[in-house]
């Protein structure tokens, strides 16, 4: 059980670290100024499921469709969902396989949370 409980905080801490950087680059591209500061912000908010790195993009593309810099809005909505999103998916399995937790006993884990959270927990367990 350590193990997998070591597996899964590894990767999960290691995917929020990649999330929090292609963050920081979708937002040097698109102009900001503090874009490394807003990749630390998004990488603790990966952190939190259900909340992930849309604590920085949602506010940042709001913020772009309020000036009228409409092709960059796009730009990190379409980077937010692609480079960004896909990394959870991708890389998250791997990462945490690597740490010699046998997939059988994360599956174990993941449904047990989401027995014990039920209906909220289809949502929030990653």
């Amino acid at each position: 059980m350590a193990t997998a409980v070591r597996s899964v905080a590894t990767g999960t801490v290691m995917v929020a670290l990649i999330q929090g950087a292609l963050t920081a680059v979708g937002l040097s591209i698109a102009g900001f100024e503090r874009a490394i500061l807003f990749g630390v912000i998004a990488a603790f908010g990966a952190l939190i499921p259900g909340i992930g790195t849309t604590i920085v993009f949602l506010p940042v593309i709001i913020y772009l469709i309020i000036i009228g810099s409409y092709g960059w809005a796009v730009f990190l909505v379409v980077w937010a969902a692609t480079a960004v999103g896909l990394i959870d998916n991708l890389l998250g399995p791997y990462l945490i396989s690597r740490g010699n937790a046998h997939p059988f006993l994360i599956l174990l884990s993941v449904l047990g949370g989401v027995g014990c959270l039920d209906r909220l927990g289809l949502l929030l367990v990653r």
